[in-house]
């Protein structure tokens, strides 16, 4: 278990901040600050909107109604649990995470009647796949959500490489994750920040996604910037309003299914 730590910045506080959330201190507030407003806060909560958008996606379209998110953070409603329920009043939500802040605040926030929250470290596949075991219908389809997640690990493709090896075909993914190479500097200089602050962050490649999705057959429209995945109208205008320089952001999204 992670000791619950107020002393230094907490990765899941800090990328609160970045999306307008409310669950921080000064000192992660003093990390994300110089960065409110930036690509990387507007790639951030665009990711946050495509997972939302995929989860529903999911459940009407292939009536997946079994979501676990790997690396949840903190809530931020709707959470994917309330999407899914919408879609389904008996669909199943399983939020993992290692960090005692997230989870210590999804239990008390999260109230899906089929939701469940676990302390797990999610690098460690087995464990992964034990809680997901313990509530999910291994008869039922299943889907996977790792957004903004992948970033925070030094070795995040190896980690999702073992994932996808060890998860039953027909597995739903969701996914997203930022990149470098859409508006570097500003990625640049928050990565660095970041890292000075002992939060380690790692935008990838196009390639490397693509590879890391390789073993997927993607639904339509693919790998794609998440705020591009199959948006609403809404969200376009919303976005469009808020920057209306942005053309493009360093956040690519995709959803994708193991094939049997």
């Amino acid at each position: 278990m992670t000791a619950l730590d107020t002393n230094h910045p907490n990765p899941a506080r800090v990328f609160n901040t970045l999306m307008g959330g409310k669950d921080h201190y000064e000192l992660d507030r003093v990390i994300a600050e110089p960065f409110l407003g930036s690509q990387l806060a507007v790639a951030l909560a665009e990711a946050r909107r495509f997972a939302r958008r995929a989860v529903e996606y999911l459940s009407t379209t292939h009536q997946v109604h079994q979501v676990v998110e790997l690396g949840c953070g903190l809530p931020m409603p709707p959470d994917i649990g309330e999407i899914a329920v919408h879609a389904n009043p008996k669909a199943r939500t399983l939020y993992l995470d290692h960090d005692i802040v997230v989870t210590t605040h999804a239990r008390a926030l999260l109230t899906e009647q089929n939701g469940y929250v676990a302390e797990v470290d999610i690098t460690d596949i087995d464990a992964v796949l034990d809680r997901i075991g313990a509530v999910m219908d291994s008869t039922a389809p299943l889907a996977i959500c790792l957004s903004g997640t992948v970033e925070l690990l030094p070795d995040g493709a190896a980690v999702f490489d073992a994932l996808t090896r060890k998860l039953p075909p027909g597995t739903w993914i969701v996914f997203s994750h930022i990149t470098g190479e859409v508006g570097w500097s500003d990625i640049g200089r928050a990565t660095e920040a970041l890292n000075r602050a002992d939060i380690a962050f790692h935008p990838r490649d196009r390639d490397t996604i693509t590879t890391m999705l390789d073993p997927y057959r993607l639904a339509d429209p693919g790998l794609i910037a998440a705020h591009r995945w199959r948006p609403l109208d809404t969200e376009h205008d919303a976005l469009r309003a808020q920057h209306p320089y942005v053309w493009d952001l360093p956040a690519l999204a995709a959803v994708g299914q193991l094939p049997d």
